[in-house]
């Protein structure tokens, strides 16, 4: 439309490529500024999308993100923004920030992708394994991780937490490329963790489709592939007859109580730095094995229960847990979720303070009156079994 206006270039005329595409978008310029924030906000008006990622965020400037931010919320509220925060080397006119990891306190409404939680977790890009996967000496990470605390995160709402999308490995394959010949149930116990993490630490969690049922992305060989963008619909599709092996539906239906657990419970859902310090406390316990103490209600906000303790057994062998020596209140504690199953049903209850955790398992406990969304009969809800 304007030529040289739309793109950034060098000193030598040649166009900026912090993309890796060559035409890095001049947002900072006023018309391309305006350009970007119309156009979100017609497609949120047109099209009532109700969430936007962007692509390398980091080639934008703060200025236009929180422009963009400002446009929509102003009418629409709960419209969610994130994207790719990593620094990129780019072509940007002197004077602009632009909406990175590392610039999160300029654009406190705009989210990005925590690949520390992700390297954490499921290991580095490569052959490389994560916390789940046998890494060690990882407890204090897992520790900033879980709480939201990053070196860049202002707030929780700022991180969005994953272990896998569209770029990369999926989950199951990463852990298959990591562990060589592990044997599949113990894969299948790595994921479920990650999961676990992920979907009760502070932040906004992220799903890739098709990780709770184990996908795996192979090419007609058999080959795994690692970046699928230029991949075949082979590769790509979404393969619904997976869920008829027995160990992905059991893992869907993991995932879906994680999300009801998660749903279900205020206090992993902080929204301030604060907050976080103030209710939830870390024990370490031993290598690998790891306590969050949680407060509940009368001190956040919205919590149904007493308390929380989140556990993680990274180890490859059951470990016993003594509470009240990690600082947890004494009295009935009640298991939502263990290395097979999560959700809000009552799945044991603990009376002497003492639990068994499973090897490469989570445990999610809590204490108190336990609600759920669904309809009691006789103080006992009929599909999930919590108590009222």
């Amino acid at each position: 439309v304007v030529p040289n206006y739309f793109s950034r270039q060098n000193p030598d005329g040649s166009f900026s490529n912090g993309s890796g595409c060559g035409n890095d978008t001049a947002s900072e310029r006023e018309m391309v500024r305006d350009y970007i924030v119309s156009s979100v906000m017609y497609w949120k008006e047109e099209y009532h999308i109700d969430g936007f990622r962007f692509d390398l965020v980091g080639l934008l400037d703060a200025t236009t993100i929180n422009q963009i931010v400002d446009t929509v919320h102003a009418k629409y509220p709960d419209v969610i923004f994130y994207g790719e925060g990593w620094t990129l080397n780019t072509a940007v006119e002197p004077g602009n920030f632009m909406a990175t990891q590392l610039n999160a306190h300029r654009t406190p409404e705009f989210a990005y992708f925590s690949d520390d939680i992700r390297n954490l977790l499921a290991g580095e890009n490569g052959r490389t394994r994560g916390f789940v996967s046998g890494l060690t000496g990882e407890e204090d990470k897992l520790f900033h991780c879980f709480t939201g605390d990053t070196p860049w995160c202002p707030n929780p709402t700022q991180t969005v937490n994953y272990v896998s999308c569209h770029d990369n490995y999926t989950l199951m394959d990463k852990l298959i490329t990591s562990c060589g010949k592990t044997d599949r149930k113990m894969l299948v116990r790595m994921n479920k963790m990650a999961a676990a993490i992920y979907m009760t630490a502070q932040g906004i969690p992220f799903i890739h489709a098709g990780e709770e049922w184990l996908r795996e992305k192979l090419d007609e060989s058999g080959k795994r592939i690692e970046n699928s963008y230029n991949a075949s619909d082979y590769v790509n599709k979404i393969r619904w007859d997976v869920l008829e092996q027995k160990d992905a539906a059991q893992t869907v239906e993991y995932y879906k109580g994680l999300i009801e657990l998660r749903k279900a419970h205020a206090a992993l859902r902080l929204a301030t730095r604060e907050a976080v310090v103030e209710n939830v406390d870390y024990r370490w316990i031993t290598n690998e094995l790891v306590l969050f103490n949680i407060k509940g209600k009368g001190c956040v906000p919205g919590e149904v229960s007493d308390g929380i303790v989140v556990i993680f057994n990274a180890t490859k062998s059951p470990k016993t847990v003594d509470l009240y020596a990690a600082g947890v209140a004494r009295g009935q504690w009640e298991v939502r979720v263990n290395g097979e199953a999560a959700g809000l049903k009552r799945l044991d209850t603990i009376l002497d303070g003492k639990v068994q955790v499973a090897p490469v398992s989570a445990m999610v406990l809590t204490k108190g009156v336990a609600v759920c969304q669904h309809e009691y009969k006789s103080g006992v809800c009929a599909i999930c079994g919590a108590q009222q």
